[in-house]
């Protein structure tokens, strides 16, 4: 079973600072720590229930946030942007069974997260059919736009391959 796991970090416990989330700033590496902490925690879970491969993409600003040294040797980081329609789930493709978000936060106009946004503080609000779009929302319709190869289930269900 191969699982993809997309970490974003203002959603990350104890993030509620945009200079918790810039590489720049000093107080940004106890936050890069628990990211981290928390996708190798995925990574385990997806890695005890049976799967073989876990690949990770960093989805947070430079995608330079997740400490490499510290996941699994299993776990393969997707680090950067290569321009993928998928951009925070970039490379996700039929040879997946699941799809993990972690660290994905409330959507641009939301107000109930100081860090609220969608793919850009820019953006005040974007909707998909008339119905507010979060980083999560979108990234979960582009996972679902996706069946799994060996099962024809969708990745974001649960797949009938073991």
């Amino acid at each position: 079973m191969k699982i993809y796991i997309s970490a974003d970090i203002e959603g990350i416990t104890g993030v509620t600072h945009w200079d918790e989330t810039d590489l720049a700033k000093g107080e940004s590496s106890l936050f890069r720590e628990q990211m981290t902490a928390e996708v190798v925690a995925a990574c385990e879970g997806a890695l005890q229930a049976g799967a073989s491969e876990v690949w990770v993409k960093d989805a947070h600003d430079s995608a330079r946030n997740i400490i490499a040294s510290k996941l699994p040797q299993e776990a393969k980081l997707i680090r950067g942007w290569s321009g993928h329609p998928f951009i925070m789930v970039q490379e996700l493709n039929d040879t997946f069974q699941g799809v993990c978000l972690i660290g994905y936060h409330s959507r641009g106009g939301a107000g109930s997260s100081p860090l609220a946004h969608t793919m850009t503080t820019n953006i005040t609000r974007m909707s998909i059919n008339e119905r507010p779009a979060s980083e999560f929302l979108i990234h979960t319709y582009a996972a679902a736009s996706v069946k799994c190869r060996s099962c024809s289930y969708r990745v974001t269900r649960a797949c009938a391959t073991k």
